[in-house]
């Protein structure tokens, strides 16, 4: 059960990071988006597991850029927390020119 959880951690947080980058990519009102995709693959903290002894650890403080990185025999999970900044950004940017739009019709 530990290997299953420390499994789909690790293959839960790509997820965030490509659809952030989808909708930074399509939001043309938003400013420096060039910024904003490479933020999109920001991670903060680590949460990993030796698969051989079921080790858990956390690295709170650890900035990753594009994932936590990799080693045989560890699964590892990061909190993107580029994207989810990077999609308030698009929700703001959108909401914004939506109503600009408003405004003008």
């Amino acid at each position: 059960m530990n290997e299953t959880l420390a499994l789909v951690a690790a293959l839960a947080w790509p997820l965030p990071m490509i659809v952030a980058l989808y909708f930074v990519a399509r939001t043309r009102t938003l400013k420096l988006r060039v910024i904003w995709a490479v933020l999109c693959f920001v991670g903060v903290g680590v949460l990993w597991m030796h698969t051989a002894t079921g080790k858990w650890g956390l690295a709170p403080f650890a900035v990753n850029i594009l994932g936590p990185g990799q080693q045989p025999g560890v699964l590892k999970s990061t909190f993107p927390a580029g994207a989810v900044l990077s999609l308030i950004a698009v929700y703001f940017a959108r909401r914004k020119a939506r109503a600009a739009q408003v405004d003008v019709a």
